[in-house]
């Protein structure tokens, strides 16, 4: 069962004792699980939506069919719904759509595919049981490849109850059927690649769409084979008062709050109160198999650990001091309850579920299917006992604490990085436009934000008009700069609209969105100004517009950096700094 099942269970037991009160007109959910919703509903829904692909992702991730690519500094989910959704990413929306993905991971489906993943391997065997893999011929799947619009309309099509073989449809006119059923709004999808906000949509208004020789919609068939909860396609797919959904949302607890960011972590024991840590330092944390044992908290650079959720919602666990927390990650092999590291792309390498406690702390177990078990110590109160992984009983069962980091090299330094999730940068240092004079970049960032580098302070404010809303945040502590060196730093930002909400003193954690693209001042257009300084912050050097450091030279860019357009500057990646 997925965290997101296992959490939505718990809030339908809670329903079970409390009374929904919503404005006159509105439908009573509670205790209606026995009524004909088709006198709720109007059952001759028209599929289509007006939502925006991130509305559409939200309520997809809420009923269980999208788990997203990551999460933002507040655990937060996102989709990088404007990327391409590759073959494999397709396969398994396309499971999930059909309302099989536990029969799908419990049961045994076969393929002639050879570079399938093993955690995907039943997704493929399915689709291909199901004649939905045409023209993917020979012993490769590819599964980065692009998956295009009309396969994955064959795939919607085929959940509706359309087939291939009855002539419904074929691949070339997938498209146009998709758009005639109301999954789609254009038959025109020429224009670059197929990606994850389109499919998001498809995905959306199939749900919502007729059945073949039915007047329901396929989200109906769902709610009766229990796939998709009742109360949640009332409001989230058939609801069209976007405040009844809200409010709803409110009632039963959902939100982005219970989601572990990605990001570095001490990880504390809940009892016994010491650190996840690796066994041995120096050379001995970069190879397969290290142990990992509970050790008083100290800074001791081994006890960081990086969290990194994938597509199916479970986490890779990395030790910050392999490769700087991109190398090696916590694992077991299958005959030893022992927990190691290992290279993520060992066959011992684990994912893992994360889940609330009800401690106030998380539970972290193994994603398989058949044999869940959760990390734990048989004496967590003893200095260098081992980590292991368990049955949960109930009682003794270990519960962990994430104490949120910087991000980390090895040697326990926190790396300033790159000001927003995406770069799109449109002027550099000293350029021949308004730059000439001035050491610092303009960008405009997709998100439309700049974020703190590092764990910061914000030190001094210019609103005034000449000085563009002018912010300067600086480092807490002294930050490993791109080039090698450490100080502490100090980054100034321009041009926010409104910077009401931004005051001297304020706190900021590394990655936290504060700053907005804006026009204030001098600006041709709407985008961020950014200086970088060295050292702490001093108001008389460090001057409105220009900077003393080069901005590559200071920052690095996390690997999963969306690259629009870099200018051409020489860039340093976190998973290669030393």
């Amino acid at each position: 069962m997925t965290v997101i099942k296992k959490i939505r269970a718990m809030i339908a037991a809670v329903l079970i004792i409390c009374t929904l009160c919503i404005s006159a007109g509105a439908i009573n959910i509670i205790g209606s699980s026995n009524v004909n919703f088709r006198t709720k509903i109007d059952s001759r829904i028209i599929a289509g939506t007006d939502l925006s692909a991130e509305d559409a992702a939200m309520r997809l991730f809420y009923l269980g069919f999208l788990m997203g690519t990551g999460t933002d500094i507040n655990g937060g989910i996102e989709f990088n719904l404007t990327g391409g959704l590759n073959r494999l990413e397709a396969a398994v929306l396309a499971v999930r759509l059909l309302g099989v993905e536990e029969l799908v991971v419990s049961g045994k489906y076969s393929h002639p595919y050879t570079d399938v993943p093993e955690w995907a391997s039943n997704y493929v065997g399915y689709l291909f049981r199901c004649g939905l893999l045409f023209g993917i011929r020979g012993d490769s799947f590819k599964p980065g490849s692009a998956e295009t619009a009309d396969r994955f309309m064959s795939y919607c099509l085929y959940a509706l109850g359309y087939r291939i073989k009855d002539g419904d449809y074929n691949y070339a006119t997938a498209v146009a059927n998709a758009y005639n059923a109301g999954i789609i709004k254009s038959k025109d999808t020429s224009s670059g690649p197929f990606t994850r906000g389109q499919a998001v949509l498809a995905m959306y208004n199939t749900l919502r769409a007729t059945v073949k020789d039915h007047t329901c919609a396929y989200s109906e068939k769902l709610v009766e084979r229990e796939v998709i909860d009742y109360n949640d396609a009332i409001f989230l797919l058939w609801c069209k008062d976007l405040d009844e959904t809200e409010n709803y949302m409110a009632l039963v607890g959902y939100g982005n709050g219970w989601i572990v960011p990605d990001g570095y972590y001490v990880i504390k024991a809940s009892r016994g109160g010491q650190s996840l840590n690796v066994a041995c330092s120096g050379y001995n944390t970069d190879y397969d198999g290290v142990d990992v044992t509970l050790w008083p908290e100290t800074s001791d650079v081994t006890q960081i650990f990086r969290l990194q959720r994938t597509e199916r919602g479970t986490y890779y666990i990395y030790s910050a001091a392999s490769r700087n927390g991109y190398g090696r990650v916590l694992g077991s092999p299958g005959w030893s309850d022992s927990v190691g590291l290992y290279t993520s792309t060992s066959l011992y390498a684990g994912e893992y579920s994360i889940r609330a406690a009800g401690d106030g702390n998380w539970v972290i177990s193994t994603a398989d299917t058949y044999d869940t078990r959760c990390l734990t110590s048989p004496d967590p109160d003893t200095p260098g006992d081992s980590v292991i992984l368990a049955k949960y009983d109930g009682e003794s069962m270990q519960t962990w604490e994430f104490l949120r980091q910087g991000v980390m090299n090895a040697q326990g330094e926190e790396l300033a990085i790159f000001v927003a999730n995406s770069m799109v940068i449109t002027q550099g240092a000293y350029d021949v436009y308004s730059h000439m004079n001035q050491n610092a970049i303009d960008m405009q960032p997709t998100e439309g934000m700049a974020r703190a580098p590092f764990n910061a302070t914000v030190v001094h404010i210019d609103g005034t008009f000449e000085a563009c809303n002018c912010v300067w945040i600086q480092s807490n502590n002294p930050v490993r700069y791109a080039d090698g060196t450490v100080d502490y730093m100090t980054v100034s930002f321009m041009h926010d609209d409104d910077i009401s909400d931004i005051y001297v003193g304020m706190p900021l954690t590394q990655g936290q969105y504060f700053y907005d693209c804006g026009t204030y001042g001098n600006a041709g257009g709407s985008h961020i100004h950014v200086c970088v300084f060295r050292g702490q912050f001093n108001q008389y050097t460090m001057h409105i517009g220009t900077g003393d450091v080069y901005i590559e030279d200071a920052l690095f860019v996390p690997d999963n950096t969306y690259i629009f357009d870099s200018y051409g500057l020489e860039w340093n990646w976190i998973s290669l700094a030393d």
